[in-house]
């Protein structure tokens, strides 16, 4: 499936913007401020029912509106299914509305169920440079778009964590109470580490063979930390911890607290790696994380690549092109030059099966987005 339609009202720059995207690599060239970030503003709106720019939706509903509307029409390009519609509707007054086929659904995790997307751009870097939360929902990313069973393990234990937190910021705590919501706590966190640790051990040979073939060579190793010394029962780790656990008011140990030890050497790749190299690893996480999604479920994800001749070298570039049209995915890309975008993709690619995706070019001013033939 891929975003053959997109309408856009509302947001920032976009009033009344409608386009017809291609199942193949779409590229979007203008000025600074033109509008062309806000296009992949929308689809991520349209996947996770937020902006990657800002968490305050009021920032991305245009002034001169209550609220901000994007719709799309998710196409098989081979014909064997009918379309799906996707909309999300968000107002000032933090007001939402989610549909997917016509129905309302009440939370986000369904369009991403819907519509798989994964971003590069310049907040991309925190990945490698950032908290482990970064590299928690980058684990977390796939192994949701792998195991259908995942949300509501991660929403158990949301909750979990809620009233264990609850508990240990009150004045008295009962015992048995946290007994009962730390038997449950221990359960699921052994579970979710499990489904993690099973992830990244499938991902590890799509990534090595993504390095490879971007001219990655630098030994790079990935190690999952739990969020506990797996040497000791978590159980009793939490009894040991309960002092400081109330002193803070939060669960300190747990898979909350987990994190992707990427390193190069011995030694972490945020110390070692140049900005180059950084972008290059990162890039290579994000389309390894493809090819897996589509080895293992046969589902594509959409790519937004913001600005990508800022973030990668020409050679670079084409190598990821390469990887991406062999993976048959959709791609929106932006940049200020339109030679620069269209020097890394060919103006058309052969699938396997012998359909032809032809490279789609969009200028884009003002807000106004024009098809170049």
């Amino acid at each position: 499936m891929y975003l053959q339609r997109l309408a856009i009202t509302g947001l920032r720059n976009l009033q009344g913007v409608e386009i017809s995207l291609g199942s193949g690599a779409n590229l979007f060239y203008g000025a600074n401020g033109s509008g062309k970030t806000s296009i992949l503003e929308a689809v991520y709106l349209l996947s996770r029912g937020r902006s990657f720019r800002t968490r305050s939706l009021r920032s991305v509903i245009n002034h001169q509106r209550r609220d901000c509307t994007c719709f799309g029409s998710l196409e098989d390009d081979q014909g064997l299914k009918p379309a799906l519609g996707i909309g999300v509707s968000r107002g000032q007054d933090g007001e939402f509305v989610f549909k997917v086929g016509g129905e309302q659904v009440r939370s986000a995790a369904q369009l991403a169920e819907t519509l798989p997307v994964q971003l590069l751009n310049s907040d991309s870097f925190q990945l490698l440079e950032g908290s482990p939360s970064h590299r928690r929902s980058f684990l977390d990313w796939g192994v949701f778009h792998v195991e259908h069973g995942y949300r509501h393990l991660w929403s158990r234990f949301q909750r979990c964590l809620k009233h264990r937190n609850s508990l240990l910021r009150h004045g008295r705590i009962d015992a048995l109470q946290l007994a009962v919501w730390d038997r449950e706590f221990v359960q699921i966190s052994e579970q979710i580490s499990e489904f993690r640790r099973q992830y990244l051990a499938s991902f590890k040979p799509f990534f090595e063979d993504v390095c490879r073939r971007l001219g990655i060579n630098l030994g790079y190793t990935l190690s999952y930390m739990p969020g506990w010394d797996q040497d000791s029962p978590l159980e009793d780790l939490l009894r040991a911890g309960l002092e400081r656990d109330l002193k803070s008011g939060h669960s300190l140990t747990g898979p909350h607290r987990a994190d992707l030890k990427i390193q190069v050497g011995g030694r972490m790749a945020s110390e070692v790696l140049s900005r180059g190299q950084t972008k290059i690893l990162i890039t290579a996480l994000k389309i390894a994380q493809g090819y897996l999604l589509r080895s293992s479920t046969g589902v594509q994800c959409v790519y937004l690549l913001d600005d990508l001749p800022a973030e990668l070298d020409q050679r670079h570039r084409q190598l990821v092109g390469k990887l991406l049209q062999e993976l048959e995915v959709q791609v929106l890309i932006t940049g200020v030059d339109a030679d620069d975008l269209q020097f890394a993709w060919p103006s058309s690619a052969v699938m396997g099966d012998g359909r032809e995706k032809v490279l789609k070019v969009f200028h884009v001013e003002q807000g106004c987005i024009q098809a170049i033939e």
